[in-house]
């Protein structure tokens, strides 16, 4: 049960991270990599959307910075070591 929750936790974090990096670029929706950022952008904006809405963009500018990821880092690393003391 422990391997399972530390695999699971990987790779969220993993494709969370290249949820991140694949956001910055720009990429068709008809290339392989569109079509995991298309299944990633999906995943993810309904895990951040309850973020998003308690924590607002930051502006600097004219751009605007979502921190609403890194919430979402800090909450999983945060909640990750409990979890694994409770139930291992």
């Amino acid at each position: 049960m422990c391997s399972l929750i530390e695999l699971t936790y990987r790779l969220f974090s993993y494709s969370l991270f290249l949820w991140i990096i694949l956001s910055w670029i720009q990429v068709p929706q008809e290339h392989p990599i569109g079509q995991i950022k298309s299944i990633l952008d999906q995943f993810y904006n309904r895990i951040l959307a309850p973020i998003r809405s308690a924590i607002p963009t930051v502006r600097i500018g004219m751009a605007g910075l979502d921190l609403s990821p890194i919430v979402l880092i800090l909450g999983v690393n945060f909640l990750y070591p409990r979890v694994m003391n409770f139930i291992c």
